[in-house]
């Protein structure tokens, strides 16, 4: 590593420091905090402005006590991330667990009353249990990790699949599984659309990451064990020899066929990494993980403008009759979770240079198409495609900072994971350094 290596590393963690405050931090705290019902707000337009219901969905509640968690040991002195630790702790604990039977309800209106027929979904309870590990381990408080550990333990009696491994996704209040009434779950969808007779990766991807967190914070023999578990599912029965991750499978992992979704690849290739140096298993992980990474850059890299398509073929060709087979909207997501995923992959292979270059090519994506220099935060998607002609409401779906399905995690915690990275750069490449994603 050259001496301008160094510099540059330590320009981009400044980069990133400074978009971290200005465009994460400033923006949602303390204005996100509901000081009326608890929790936190979801609904902003292009200027912070209120405009919506704020319903309560657990995965934004979670999401925003999490990055609010890990960013305050980054920024101890910031009293609104302190005050949303306690905010989004208090409303886990209380208003979304379920007295009755147990475990998170997956939406409340603003004043907490449970909507969605009183449902609950794997992949909301995912973030809660990583939301309050995160707790724990910024706070220290052990009721934060007790309702982790009670959440899992909720989770794995009633949504664990004992004859195929994995989990089911859509559960009753009572956390009986939908289908298990006996009526035909094959027109039945869940409340994030996955038809209810489907497994899917969005579940398993989220909880690879929720197990690691929690196996780290709390080394319980089967938490282990449905890592290892899920592990596997991820690299060997919803990934394709080729890379490309099956969206949907059914129960017993037969995959059905679907466009893949590069925004989950990447986010399992960083994921995978986690829980392998966790397991001290790395081979096997650690290649499956480049393996996505490769095939997201091949097939879902847009290599004339910039930045990752949302889903697509997992094999040439992309076009069928004059039609493209590829879905070209770049989501905030999907582009924030392509830096962390390059960059950890950069440092598992620092030979390969085309990671780091990638790594940087989407961060200047990233800052160009992406983050509203006018009034800060991030747009809900790329507005490359968006003409003088289109309607209004098009430009105001796109440029809204938050809504039940955009919180400030992917961006905060991405930024988080690049920041401590890259002011490490000389110990990142030292053959001590294990990052702990």
């Amino acid at each position: 590593m050259t001496d301008s290596d160094q510099f540059s590393a330590e320009r981009l963690a400044k980069e990133f420091e400074n978009a971290l405050i200005r465009h994460v931090i400033r923006p949602w705290f303390p204005r996100s905090i509901d000081r009326e019902f608890g929790g936190f707000l979801c609904d902003f337009d292009r200027s912070w402005n209120p405009c919506g219901p704020n319903e309560k969905l657990l995965e934004f509640q979670a999401r925003q006590t999490w990055f609010a968690a890990e960013a305050s040991q980054f920024f101890s002195e910031n009293e609104h991330l302190r005050d949303a630790v306690k905010q989004g702790f208090a409303y886990l604990r209380g208003a979304l667990w379920d007295e009755v039977s147990g475990g998170w309800f997956h939406r409340l209106d603003r004043a907490g009353k449970p909507i969605e027929h009183y449902t609950k979904h794997a992949h909301g309870i995912a973030y809660a249990i990583s939301a309050c590990v995160a707790v724990h381990e910024a706070t220290c408080d052990q009721a934060a990790l007790q309702l982790a550990r009670e959440g899992f333990e909720w989770l794995d009696h009633h949504a664990h699949d004992d004859e195929h491994g994995g989990y089911f996704g859509h559960l009753h209040r009572d956390g009986t599984v939908f289908g298990e009434d006996g009526k035909d779950r094959r027109v039945q969808k869940d409340s994030l659309g996955t038809p209810a007779v489907c497994k899917d990766i969005n579940v398993h991807s989220d909880l690879l990451e929720s197990l690691t967190y929690l196996y780290r914070a709390w080394p319980e023999r089967r938490v282990a064990q449905r890592l290892a578990e899920v592990v596997d599912i991820v690299c060997n029965r919803m990934t394709s020899p080729l890379g490309a991750h099956f969206h949907y499978c059914l129960a017993n992992w037969t995959p059905v066929p679907h466009l893949t979704r590069f925004g989950y690849q990447l986010q399992s290739s960083f994921r995978l990494i986690a829980a392998a140096r966790l397991l001290g298993d790395h081979e096997e992980a650690l290649l499956s993980a480049k393996r996505l990474a490769d095939h997201a850059l091949r097939f879902g890299w847009d290599y004339e403008r910039g930045g990752f398509y949302y889903a697509g073929p997992g094999l040439d060709p992309d076009q069928l009759e004059g039609h493209s087979l590829v879905v070209r909207k770049k989501l905030w997501w999907v582009q924030v979770e392509a830096l962390k995923a390059l960059l950890a992959i950069h440092l598992i292979a620092p030979d390969e240079r085309r990671y780091l270059e990638s790594f940087k090519a989407q961060w200047c994506y990233i800052q160009e198409r992406l983050i509203d220099p006018a009034f800060d935060g991030f747009y809900w998607a790329s507005l490359e495609d968006l003409t003088w002609w289109r309607p209004r409401a098009a430009f105001v779906s796109l440029t809204r900072k938050g809504s039940d399905w955009k919180d400030c995690s992917h961006e905060g915690r991405v930024f988080l994971y690049c920041m401590s990275v890259l002011q490490d750069w000389k110990l990142v490449h030292s053959q001590a350094y294990q990052p702990t994603p």
